[in-house]
């Protein structure tokens, strides 16, 4: 596997953490093609240009961040010739390594060692500003505020994410987003998050039940509420026990279009964007992802 083995490290996502497991790696793997990028933006670039093949594996050390990037790059280069994709969660979000059952660093080596092929969805999502695609979540309204401020409080202690949800929550806007869906039907959402995998937004269950591989996405809206029912649906939201609340709506889809009344902030797997138009089209199994026997 060595031969055909790139590594691929984000070493902002993991700090010291992330040196030290690529220099574990590098050892145990010394005929692996080693890359390095701290900057996200250039990480679609970079994978993109790698020229990989079906027989080849890429290992992603980031979270989720960082294999949107790599993801995205993996398809505009080639979606007919995809590598395999391994995962070595040391990103703030690494839902989608949870979803595979990859929890820690000596999973993910097992995994890297024995582990077994499962393909999965990947969403396209289309933007004004053009064509990417997730493995994770697609949110807009409330999760798109909350995590720009969580990542102004990435270098604060606790859980960024839980500690920004609960002051925008309580202090900040929640007001709800103008939306068109599907060119008619007209809504307004103080949440809205396409889901790929049940976790999203610092490991929260926004979509329990959400499979990999089902060829669809969990659409989870939120309708118009009091401050107070948030704050309730919120308590609700961490257990897994939001989908039945009147506010909230649930469905599956394989593909949505949506119109906002204006340019809004967007978040795609962590990463921010900002459009007036968004489409979501499920790809069924386009992905092959090792995962624990």
């Amino acid at each position: 596997m060595d031969q055909r083995l790139t590594i691929l490290s984000n070493p902002a996502a993991g700090g010291r953490r992330s040196s030290a497991i690529l220099e574990h790696l590098r050892s145990e793997h010394p005929n692996s093609r080693i890359i390095t990028n701290d900057d996200p933006a250039g990480v679609r670039e970079l994978v993109r240009d790698l020229d990989l093949e079906p027989k080849d594996t890429l290992l992603v050390l980031g979270g989720d961040g960082t294999i949107h990037q790599a993801v995205s790059g993996l398809f505009e280069a080639s979606p007919d010739t995809l590598p395999a994709l391994a995962i070595l969660p040391c990103g703030s979000g690494n839902a989608l390594a949870a979803a595979l059952g990859v929890k820690s660093k000596l999973i993910a080596e097992e995994t890297l060692r024995s582990g077994r092929l499962l393909p999965i969805d990947v969403a396209k999502v289309t933007t004004d500003s053009g064509t990417s695609h997730a493995i994770n979540v697609v949110g807009w309204g409330l999760p798109a505020r909350v995590t720009l401020l969580a990542e102004k409080m990435r270098s604060s202690r606790g859980l960024p994410y839980t500690r920004a949800a609960l002051r925008v929550l309580l202090f900040g806007d929640i007001a709800a987003v103008n939306t068109h869906y599907d060119s008619s039907v007209e809504a307004r959402d103080l949440m809205g998050l396409a889901c790929l995998t049940p976790e999203a937004g610092g490991g929260m269950p926004i979509a329990p039940d959400a499979l990999l591989d089902d060829g669809e996405f969990d659409l989870v809206r939120v309708k118009p509420t009091s401050r107070l029912q948030l704050l309730l649906l919120f308590a609700r939201l961490t257990q897994g026990w939001h989908l039945r609340a009147r506010a909230v709506e649930h469905r599956r889809a394989q593909r949505l279009h949506i119109q906002f009344d204006e340019p809004r902030d967007i978040v795609v797997d962590g990463e921010m964007q900002i459009t007036r138009a968004l489409s979501i089209e499920v790809i069924p199994s386009a992905l092959r992802v090792l995962t624990p026997r």
